[in-house]
């Protein structure tokens, strides 16, 4: 089972640090784990029950009022747990409970361990793969839909709450929506919905999130005709290709980065990079790690990458796996609007701004 390969690469830890445990409060970690939910409130970042990884055993330790509920609904994909439950109303008997199973052995705290886990739960195993390309096709088919189907009047509310009653009907969890329309579109790189009403023009991203993984994509819309709207995309979608072709395992993240400084300068828009984050590997995090100048992380196969290139208004985010055999462009559906672009010999099919001419002419 994953669950036990993951606890297998913990427990290395765990001995390279000559300790006897290593306690797991963090919701990342619980969802890497277990592939549940261990939250209550969905922007949770502490989750409301602590794992503890001995070299022998597993233990949830958990209040009686979320011990049995995760251990019906949210372990379902994990053998072996030991629960261990105590009163809500006294908390005190927490450590007391913690205490009785660590037995005075040294005990490891995730931050003491932070870059072990993040090597570890960056590299996405084949179970974890399997359903984020489920994950990443499902999320990327719902916005795409109703990105194509956007019409004049409605607001940034509206089309969020749509998009959020889609996703949900899917069992995917909305954990950023991200709407900007028209000239919001253009002043803002986080364009966090508004009461704000379309008139020509949608830029529209989203971070989905089941059993912890996280997927990221961004698609935009153009009511009737718009030139220079549709260069700004062609160009930002060549930086996101540069982007894309640069993830060849063995490469330092900072090289990557900057090749696509260099792609904002060819195609006219030099430093526009200072005005948003670029993006970076993702998985169980909306970004594991940020491309920068100074992120010397080296590629690695089996890892995520969402890179998410803006120049203006124009943005252009997909959500990509590096495999063995090369680059899966996860959120990929064929059924939107594409520029496709040629780098060192290989051809890149970056989604571009949506143009509905028929009903809004020209």
């Amino acid at each position: 089972m994953d669950f036990n390969k993951k606890i297998d690469c913990f427990r290395n830890i765990i001995a390279e640090k000559n300790a006897g445990a290593l306690i797991i409060n963090s919701q990342v970690n619980f969802s890497y784990l277990t592939r549940g939910k261990g939250y209550i409130g969905l922007a949770s970042t502490i989750a409301c029950g602590s794992i503890i990884i001995t070299l022998k055993e597993v233990y949830l330790v958990a209040d009686n009022i979320e011990a049995q509920r995760l251990k019906d609904e949210q372990l379902t994909k994990t053998q072996g747990i030991i629960i261990k439950e105590y009163p809500w109303d006294d908390p005190a008997q927490k450590p007391k409970v913690m205490d009785g199973i660590l037995k005075d052995c040294k005990a490891l705290d995730e931050a003491q361990v932070a870059n072990e886990i993040f090597k570890i739960r960056t590299v996405l195993t084949d179970e974890d793969l399997k359903e984020y390309e489920v994950l990443c096709l499902e999320s990327a088919i719902i916005l795409e839909h109703i990105c194509k189907g956007i019409k004049p009047g409605v607001s940034e509310c509206e089309l969020a709450g749509e998009i959020s009653k889609k996703l949900w009907e899917k069992g995917l969890e909305p954990i950023t929506i991200l709407i900007g329309f028209d000239e919001r579109a253009q002043k803002y790189r986080h364009p966090v919905f508004t009461d704000k009403k379309l008139k020509h023009y949608a830029m529209v991203a989203i971070c989905a999130r089941k059993n912890g993984l996280i997927c990221s994509v961004t698609r935009n819309v153009l009511l009737g005709y718009d030139a220079k709207m549709i260069e700004k995309h062609e160009k930002c979608a060549y930086v996101d290709a540069v982007f894309t072709a640069g993830l060849k395992e063995g490469r330092p993240l900072s090289d990557i980065y900057k090749e696509a400084i260099k792609a904002y300068a060819s195609q006219g828009y030099e430093g526009e990079y200072k005005y948003h984050h670029q993006g970076g590997l993702t998985g169980f995090m909306p970004r594991e790690l940020k491309a920068n100048i100074d992120a010397h992380h080296v590629v690695r196969v089996n890892e995520a990458y969402a890179f998410n290139p803006s120049i203006q208004g124009a943005k252009s985010e997909d959500t990509v796996v590096v495999t063995k055999d090369g680059l899966k462009n996860l959120t990929y559906t064929g059924n939107y609007a594409y520029v496709e672009i040629d780098i060192d010999g290989k051809t890149y099919k970056k989604p571009t701004v949506y143009v509905k001419l028929e009903e809004y002419g020209r």
